[in-house]
């Protein structure tokens, strides 16, 4: 099974200089992917999964997603701070580092993903994960699109419904987008298992 976590971020910039100082906190939040990229490169290691995580720069200066295979970490993350430096190698220079790197409006990316993915929203007003059938969680490749910090903007939920996204729910409560993901792995692996 291949899952895709598609993240959209309205305040990473690709062309603005990172340190690991500005990080942590900052305006740009790319500490907020760099927890779910660890949590990511953990399950690869836990189950025979295939996980992807597609940033997708949507500023609209930007306009443009980063295709990170999480077999294709070069470093071992073992810590947040291992995470860091990986992201803002990759944010440097996706290509350099062999990614996919390409200007996409938000529309097209879920166009050409739901070619061969099912896709879920992660939002409190979804379906509860528990509720959706055994055939739905079999899928071969399955693309979950969640917020990095909050909802996704209303433009961009019409567009995800517009190709039949799911919406899907962990509860009323609100995650962190690394919890988000450390739950769906671990129903999903348990399923599967």
């Amino acid at each position: 099974m291949r899952l895709y976590f598609l993240l959209p971020s309205s305040t990473i910039r690709s062309e603005t200089k990172k340190t690991i100082k500005s990080i942590v906190g900052g305006q740009e939040r790319v500490d907020v992917i760099s927890r779910c990229l660890l949590n990511l490169y953990r399950w690869q290691k836990r189950t025979n999964q295939d996980f992807h995580l597609i940033l997708y720069l949507s500023n609209p200066n930007e306009l443009s997603a980063i295709y990170i295979p999480i077999s294709s970490i070069r470093n071992e993350l073992r810590s947040e701070l291992d995470s860091l430096r990986e992201l803002l190698a990759i944010l440097s220079n996706p290509k350099e580092y062999g990614l996919k790197f390409e200007k996409i409006f938000f529309k097209e990316l879920l166009k050409n993903l739901a070619k061969n993915s099912v896709f879920y929203y992660f939002t409190p007003e979804g379906k509860s994960l528990e509720e959706y059938d055994d055939t739905t969680i079999k899928e071969k490749s399955i693309c979950f699109v969640l917020g990095s910090q909050h909802d996704l903007p209303q433009k961009q939920e019409e567009e995800l419904f517009n190709i039949g996204a799911s919406p899907i729910s962990l509860g009323k409560r609100d995650y962190l987008a690394s919890h988000v993901i450390t739950i769906a792995c671990y129903y999903f692996s348990k399923s599967r298992g």
